[in-house]
């Protein structure tokens, strides 16, 4: 049976969102482009040459190399750049109010995201939404890049770290890996298409329900209460 967002709202007692796309745009003002060209220029110093075109593919293919060196040169410069990044974020429209309707509704809400967990937290110091988020799940210090999304294991982080089942938790995000990780989760799947032909792959990846706005999310959250179990 095709889900609607007014199923998958009332079963979630939690929200978790991807950070790059519902939560804000990483590189409105530092490029994601440089960035990789950047970590790119780490790789080919080495003698390695390199075919990923953003920052969150270098690692993977970086790490396949197998020089250890390299990965964790390579992941310690995207994390600091991220990080810059951060400065220049831009918010995304209908966020402030999801947050809202999800508080005042009783849900709680983490973050899981491949972007550098000190990125991600230093983007909601700075909008002042550190407070509304329970738990922030972002890369880590050592972590093996095979472990990005699609890989579920930072959605299954932010199940565990908040006592979660994945049938009570629903998870929100704007790429196909994003709708790959969560259903490898088991848990409902929100595509947040903000861009044109999102849609089309969203759906593909499985995506139990695709929305055009943060907005159409927060309306949900607000007029549909959590299903008693």
């Amino acid at each position: 049976m095709t889900k609607t967002l007014a199923d998958v709202v009332r079963a979630a007692e939690v929200l978790i969102l991807d950070f790059d796309g519902p939560v804000a745009a990483l590189f409105a003002g530092h490029p994601a482009a440089v960035i990789a060209g950047e970590l790119r220029e780490l790789a080919t110093s080495r003698g390695y040459d390199l075919t990923a075109l953003g920052p969150l593919a270098v690692l993977p293919e970086v790490a396949s190399f197998g020089d250890d060196q390299l990965t964790r040169q390579v992941a310690n410069a995207a994390r600091e750049a991220e990080i810059r990044a951060a400065e220049s974020a831009t918010p995304t429209s209908g966020l402030d109010a999801v947050l809202a309707a999800a508080r005042a509704s009783g849900r709680r809400v983490a973050i899981a995201s491949n972007n550098a967990v000190e990125a991600v937290e230093a983007y909601l110091r700075r909008r002042n939404l550190i407070g509304d988020v329970d738990l922030v799940v972002g890369r880590y210090d050592g972590m093996d890049p095979g472990l990005l999304k699609p890989h579920p294991h930072l959605v299954r982080l932010a199940l565990d770290g908040l006592n979660a089942a994945p049938d009570t938790a629903v998870f929100i995000g704007d790429s196909s890996s994003d709708m790959e990780a969560g259903r490898a989760a088991h848990t409902a799947t929100v595509g947040y298409a903000n861009k044109p032909g999102k849609r089309e792959r969203l759906q593909h990846a499985g995506a139990d329900v695709v929305i055009n706005h943060m907005a159409d999310l927060a309306d949900a959250l607000r007029t549909i209460p959590i299903l008693a179990r």
